[in-house]
């Protein structure tokens, strides 16, 4: 599956039974609309165009900027690096924190799926995954106690595309 239909079906299998099932005065915590106020939305922001009326690659995506210049708002394509301009458009912003990790795209994702097998293989059963984080071309993973939430331990490395399990794996059993 690629990154934008894995991101797309996470979108339609969290984020609407969120907003269908939640009080209305939740909803904010799923879904932020944003009419017509491009000054509010933020570098990385995962949105959808609200007033869009044909389906296109960048109506559900990420904002790369906002070009004042230009009166538009920059549209990065889920899982690639194409953008488009959008202008005379409204915006709804995603709540992010509740797609979680799905929402990483192309390597960083590849990464975090190594991760969770290396968690599997390589640790004892009490030794859980507790986050993982990017910055650059470092990444920063954490791990808990079964049943409790508390940081246990912090390892950092380079990765890229060819990082393997067992890489990872050793890292995190020394």
């Amino acid at each position: 599956m690629l990154d934008k239909e894995r991101i797309l079906m996470i979108i339609i299998s969290r984020i609407i039974p969120g907003l269908m099932y939640s009080n209305f005065d939740k909803r904010d915590e799923y879904v932020k609309s944003n009419t017509f106020e491009q000054s509010k939305l933020q570098h990385g922001d995962l949105v959808f165009a609200s007033t869009s009326f044909y389906p296109n690659d960048f109506m559900v995506g990420f904002v790369d900027k906002i070009d004042s210049e230009k009166d538009c708002v920059v549209i990065r394509e889920i899982g690639s690096k194409r953008l488009c301009n959008y202008s005379n458009e409204s915006f709804s912003v995603i709540n992010k924190e509740k797609i979680g990790y799905e929402i990483l795209e192309g390597s960083q994702y590849e990464t975090y799926q190594k991760v969770l097998k290396a968690f599997s293989k390589y640790t004892d059963y009490c030794t859980r995954f507790k986050s993982i984080s990017f910055e650059g071309d470092i990444c920063t993973i954490q791990s808990r106690e079964m049943f409790s939430n508390d940081l246990s331990k912090e390892w950092s490395f380079k990765y890229n595309s060819k990082t393997s399990i067992k890489n990872i794996g050793s890292l995190i059993t020394n």
